[in-house]
């Protein structure tokens, strides 16, 4: 099977490449920086069709984790570049299925946000998670 994960070099990227490279499917990773890997890595932008876009004729499945990191503050500038890189990818990524003779069968699209409060006492998950957002210095969006 030949999967291409787009935004595949950050850490789910790369738990999820070499899951499928060990099962000894085709992984292909679309990344904004090459990096030597068992797989092969192509570059794109995230935001252009580009020559990548062969790559993904003939792909069985296309996982999308592109986005910039939540890992930041959140300034204005910041929180422009988290939503932008998720709304300009999944928009380039619908051109590119819509432009190709063979479209993968599957398309997963998956990012992160940050939804619960900054915590360093213990781990945040949908059962006991606290939301965030009153706590000081937090944005008000």
């Amino acid at each position: 099977m030949k999967i291409m994960i787009a935004g595949g070099s950050g850490q789910v990227g790369t738990i999820l490449a070499r899951h499928f490279h060990r099962n000894g499917d085709s992984v292909v990773v679309l990344s904004r920086s090459l990096q030597k890997m068992p797989w092969r890595v192509v570059h794109w932008d995230g935001s252009t069709l580009g020559p990548w876009l062969d790559e993904l004729d003939y792909s069985d499945v296309l996982i999308s984790l592109a986005g910039r990191s939540v890992n930041c503050r959140y300034t204005q500038k910041n929180r422009r570049a988290i939503l932008d890189s998720r709304v300009l990818s999944t928009h380039v990524l619908h051109q590119a299925i819509a432009a190709i003779q063979h479209p993968p069968a599957v398309w997963l699209n998956a990012s992160t946000a940050t939804i619960y409060r900054h915590a360093l006492d213990r781990p945040m998950d949908e059962a006991t998670g606290e939301f965030g957002g009153d706590e000081a210095g937090a944005p008000d969006t």
